[in-house]
């Protein structure tokens, strides 16, 4: 089990490589297997991730295998204590995500696939220095309720039930905030009401991927 966790998480770090998300030791991602959680180590070059590379801390933090957690392990392990329905965790620098971070821009219900993040919009977090607990508690703030935000001034997060299902979000939030940027510079936007983003909303929680 622990063998075929940490190839998933060198996977889907070495896919968002290639997938441009990430640059050099960018990002971070985790698992959490009941009170364990494995996180992909501080200051790794992703290109040549191993095994021997992906830290397990428990759910407290403490380290169980000798080697420095991500910068941003505070941020990981404040969701898994307090959103027991994530699993798994991608956090990422992707380029259009990023742009509209730095804007500070929330994404608004200008597509109806936003409700696929669990409301009728997908947040900005208030900015924070990176690897800080403040840092951990804004973006547990700007996700409740949520799958998954932006991170200001920084690039994007998302909260799976498995590795796969945080990839998925990773890519299509990454997606969203291209065409909203788009959106967004024509100054034209056409958003859906309230009461549309609810009705996708609950089409949303009984649809599966």
């Amino acid at each position: 089990m622990t063998k075929d966790i940490k190839k998933k998480i060198i996977f889907a770090s070495q896919n968002q490589l290639k997938m441009g998300f990430n640059i050099g030791s960018e990002g971070n991602i985790s698992f959490r297997d009941g009170s364990n959680v494995f996180v992909t180590r501080s200051g790794i070059e992703i290109s040549k991730m191993s095994a021997d590379d992906i830290c397990e801390v428990d759910i407290s933090g403490k380290i169980k295998n000798d080697m420095k957690p991500s910068t941003e392990i505070d941020m990981h392990l404040m969701l898994y204590r307090k959103r027991t329905d994530v699993s798994a965790i991608v956090h990422c620098h992707s380029m259009w995500a990023s742009v509209l971070s730095c804007l500070r821009k929330k994404i608004p219900s200008f597509h109806y696939m936003v409700a696929e993040f669990g409301g009728i919009d997908i947040r900005c977090s208030k900015y924070a220095t990176f690897g800080t607990k403040k840092l951990a508690e804004l973006v547990f703030d700007a996700t409740k309720n949520r799958k998954g935000c932006l991170i200001a001034n920084h690039g994007q997060i998302c909260l799976g039930r498995n590795v796969d299902d945080a990839m998925h979000l990773s890519s299509a939030l990454e997606k969203l905030s291209k065409q909203y940027y788009f959106c967004l510079a024509s100054k034209h936007i056409k958003l859906l009401s309230r009461d549309q983003m609810k009705d996708v909303v609950n089409s949303f929680a009984s649809y599966k991927i």
